[in-house]
């Protein structure tokens, strides 16, 4: 299981310390609700584990290339591991219940917990039965999954501090950007490894990204089959994933996600506004917020 968590990271950041960043949204909301941010760690923990198990998960449905730590001992350990993983976030959100500071909202984030994974398991499954999503369906998939998960962790921590619906609201929008930004930011990193000449092919993830789904939605029929023919043989052929690579380029997909990326950071400035997040923690979480912005 430990093997499970450290092989975890946030690609966007571009290092192991993004998800410890990340796993500060509960404690810095709770804070900037008005709470203590120790009152959140419980709620932190679970969200750490339960990010690890996904990641496990989604590995596995999605056939990537295995962590190296489970690569000789097969899915199966996987799988034990990620139920293990599960399991202990449940047992952390338990904690909640036993302590005086967070016992009368223990029940409520428990629960929210356990149905926004029902529709994180529902965004996952539109993923694995619609391998060429498109665009609308993209954005949908996107925040059951990734949105939902983030606006979990900050909504969860807002709560412990607040009964206040309108702000506990306003950091689950906040979250919610936050998530997107990731999203956007990993398929972003999905892209990296056509552009190197020692590598002999690409990630398969490729074919899922914002990137390929925006070039898909806006060229005309020829130039559509063109990029999935290629696309079905990038992943062992260099010259197909780099000629893949070039009608993205053309197909101005870079410009949108760069669209998309400013009005999700602007999104996010604006429901973090609307929370009226107490200091320190306010700015905390808008300079977290500004390392998902490249630009």
């Amino acid at each position: 299981m430990r093997q499970g968590l450290a092989a975890k990271r946030v690609k966007s950041t571009g290092s192991d310390q993004g998800l410890t960043r990340l796993t500060l949204l509960p404690g810095l909301c709770c804070q900037a609700a008005g709470g203590d941010p120790l009152w959140a760690d419980d709620v932190a923990a679970a969200w750490f584990l339960f990010y690890a198990a996904a990641h496990i998960m989604d590995s596995i449905e999605d056939q990537d290339q295995p962590d190296p730590w489970w690569a000789d001992l097969g899915r199966g350990a996987a799988i034990n591991a990620a139920s293990g993983l599960y399991f202990s976030a449940s047992l952390a959100l338990n904690n909640l219940l036993k302590h005086e500071a967070t016992r009368a909202s223990a029940t409520e984030v428990i629960t929210d917990f356990n149905h926004n994974f029902l529709v994180m398991c529902s965004g996952q499954y539109r993923d694995l039965v619609s391998p060429m999503p498109t665009l609308e369906q993209y954005w949908e998939n996107a925040a059951a999954k990734s949105g939902t998960f983030f606006s979990l962790a900050c909504r969860s921590g807002a709560r412990l501090a607040t009964d206040d619906a309108l702000r506990v609201r306003k950091f689950s929008r906040f979250g919610h950007h936050i998530g997107l930004l990731v999203q956007i930011l990993d398929d972003l990193e999905d892209m990296h490894p056509v552009q190197r000449l020692d590598l002999p092919g690409q990630q398969p993830e490729l074919g899922h990204s914002l990137a390929v789904v925006y070039a898909l939605s806006v060229y005309p029929p020829r130039e559509r089959a063109r990029l999935r023919d290629l696309l079905a043989t990038a992943r062992h052929d260099l010259g197909a994933a780099q000629e893949a690579l070039a009608l993205i380029d053309q197909s101005g997909a870079a410009l949108y996600i760069a669209a998309e990326i400013e009005r999700h950071h602007r999104q996010a400035v604006e429901a973090l506004e609307q929370a009226a997040p107490q200091p320190p923690a306010g700015e905390a979480l808008l300079t977290l917020l500004q390392k998902l912005n490249p630009q």
